[in-house]
């Protein structure tokens, strides 16, 4: 066997040995897991900004009264603190000119009183914002989570693991920096702004008019590197969600790479994506860098401007046109008004990545719940007959996976499918837990469209079993439980006993208080199928589906397993997908599907008699 593959191979064989997250009932379909829309055009713009900004402000309603206490604060503290020029151009005008010291006093008295309670003012507006930042924040996560629980398997299997946990962290945080920081600069920024004018218009109105002159170039300037920020930011983010899929599925798969000897090839893959994240940083940053060094060096300008113009007006027309405190207060005055700009621009960074953020945890909001086509039909139990009408479908318009499928299973009835790989089998079982719908014909239980019953209530009638199971951060009890969060402990043992699961519990460690890894990687397969085979039993479904469930188990305990899988299949619809087909030949009956067709059906003895396509798999495994 050649050690070294090509990257699509490797890929295909990371997507048949590794069990990303409890999605893997959906199979390879979505493509690959982790990449999401790290393979999407870089760059795009975001394609409603103004309605994510709306959206984002919506939430700040429930906190009104709070808003506008800080707000009335904001302008007080801020009012206060915009005197201080003027003060300032007293001071010079009425008592340091003309050398009267005693009033400079008081002023100094009332502008370290000023300074105070400013301070005071922005600590308390501060504190109160950032609650409310959290608050909203956590709101928006719990929105996104639920409806990620809500969303179908078709959205997880498109947009990929790595970019779905990019968008319920990375961008939730940006959301709540960027929450924290501009809102509070926004309305402190709007009050220096207006404030700062009209109190430099009321000191002198010339001297105004050079400060105004420049407003049009700094206004072009920002509207134009705020295009070129959002742009780079958005762009960042798709990146770092590609990054983020990358590394999910290489450790994840680590045990692959490493067995065919392809570090080079997905460190290379690394280091492209990661150069990539970092040109797309750069480009962010950069634009977003570039508003500070020119607004400062436009208020500097413009402060000398001042100065200037002053000079001249006061040498040329005298202080009737203006007077030194005059020049003074309103060069003051200049600053504070271009601060606000200044602000914003150091903003920018943050509220281009939050809007950017924002705008990718919305997607996932406002993505369709399977929910929204739900039946209404409340099944006390299945009786388990099942049938499958002209079924089609496909998980793309252009690839039909399943053509024109139709068979019947009554009651307690097993119905085993096999057939090559991808010929549509495990398709089957996507379609009766309604994780997808068909694209044509129906699925019926008891004469019932599937789609007229309740989610919720078809799949906790319906158990299935899979070839590859996942198991939770938690105890080996926690993990069974799973299957009924209200059955007894002891019906948990029963449970474990069945699927004989019981014996190699009760020499782990801590038995069943033993905690379970991660993916439970501190088990082996057959243990984690096991595992998963009792959570089936103590779910007690009235219908039963088993994928390749004793696959990964030795020959002994699969033995052991059949015999009391017997028993739970007892007067229950069972559906078995198959590949080893010694563990079907007592099925009722077996459809063989092939290209998505069904091609044979019948029992194990009348399908060896026909000599059709089941006779050429069965002496294909057990010729002699």
């Amino acid at each position: 066997m050649t050690k070294i593959l090509d990257k699509k191979a490797l890929k295909e064989q990371l997507a048949r040995h590794v069990d990303l997250s409890k999605s893997q009932m959906t199979g390879s379909m979505g493509g690959r897991r982790g990449g999401g829309p790290g393979r999407m055009a870089m760059g795009a713009k975001p394609k409603h900004a103004k309605e994510t900004v709306k959206r984002l402000l919506g939430y700040l309603k429930n906190y009104r009264i709070a808003i506008a206490f800080v707000t009335i604060l904001l302008v007080a503290a801020t009012g206060l603190n915009l005197l201080i020029p003027t003060l300032f151009s007293i001071a010079l005008d009425d008592y340091i000119i003309p050398r009267a010291y005693t009033g400079v006093y008081l002023i100094g008295i009332y502008v370290i009183g000023i300074a105070l309670i400013n301070g005071f003012v922005r600590f308390l507006s501060r504190f109160v914002m950032v609650r409310i930042s959290q608050k909203i924040v956590k709101k928006i996560r719990e929105q996104a989570f639920s409806k990620l629980m809500k969303a179908p398997i078709s959205y997880t299997d498109k947009q990929g693991s790595g970019d779905i946990v990019s968008r319920l962290s990375n961008d939730v945080e940006l959301i709540s920096a960027s929450l924290g920081q501009t809102v509070l600069e926004v309305i402190n920024s709007l009050i220096i702004l207006v404030g700062a004018a009209f109190l430099m218009v009321r000191l002198n109105w010339r001297l105004s008019l050079v400060v105004f002159a420049f407003i049009p170039l700094l206004a072009i300037f920002t509207v134009f590197i705020g295009k070129k920020t959002r742009k780079g930011f958005k762009e960042q983010q798709l990146h770092l969600a590609a990054l983020n899929g990358l590394i999910e599925e290489n450790i994840t798969g680590l045990k692959v790479v490493k067995l065919y000897n392809q570090e080079p090839v997905f460190t290379e893959e690394f280091r492209q994506e990661n150069d990539q994240l970092k040109k797309a940083g750069f480009m962010a940053q950069f634009y977003s860098g570039i508003i500070w060094p020119f607004v400062l060096f436009v208020n500097n300008f413009i402060y000398l401007a001042v100065i200037a113009v002053g000079a001249i007006l006061y040498v040329t027309l005298g202080p009737l046109a203006v007077t030194i405190g005059q020049i003074a207060g309103v060069s003051q005055y200049s600053r504070q008004f271009i601060m606000p700009i200044n602000n914003l621009a150091q903003l920018f960074n943050a509220l281009m990545q939050g809007i950017a953020g924002a705008e990718r945890v919305f997607e996932l909001i406002d993505t369709d719940s399977e929910y929204d086509h739900d039946g209404t039909a409340v099944i006390d139990r299945f009786e388990g007959n099942i049938e499958f009408d002209d079924v089609s479908f496909g998980y793309s318009d252009d690839i039909q996976v399943l053509k024109n499928i139709s068979f019947k299973a009554k009651q307690g009835e097993v119905i085993a499918i096999v057939g090559p790989t991808g010929g549509g089998k495990t398709t089957t079982i996507k379609l009766l837990n309604r994780f997808y719908d068909v694209n044509q014909g129906t699925i019926k239980i008891d004469n019932i469209d599937i789609k007229d019953i309740q989610i919720d209530e078809l799949r906790k009638r319906v158990g299935v079993v899979l070839q590859d199971t996942h198991l939770f951060k938690g105890t080996v009890f926690e993990n069974i439980h799973y299957g009924d969060f209200t059955a007894a402990y002891d019906t948990v043992i029963d449970a474990s006993k069945m699927a004989n699961a019981h014996d190699f519990i009760s020499k782990l460690p801590k038995g069943y208080d033993t905690e379970v890894s991660e993916g439970g990687q501190n088990f082996s397969q057959g243990e984690r199928q096991l595992i998963s085979i009792a959570r089936t039993f103590l779910n007690n479904p009235d219908l039963l589906i088993l994928d390749e469930a004793t696959s990964n188990i030795d020959t002994r305990t699969e033995a052991k397993i059949q015999a009391s899988m017997e028993k739970l299949i007892q007067k229950r619809t069972s559906i078995v997908i198959a590949h080893r087909l010694q563990t079907i030949q007592k099925a009722d009956t077996i459809l063989v599907i092939h290209e998505g067709k069904l091609i044979e059906s019948g029992n194990h003895q009348s399908l060896l008699e026909q000599k059709g396509f089941y006779h050429q798999l069965y002496y294909a495994q057990f010729a002699q």
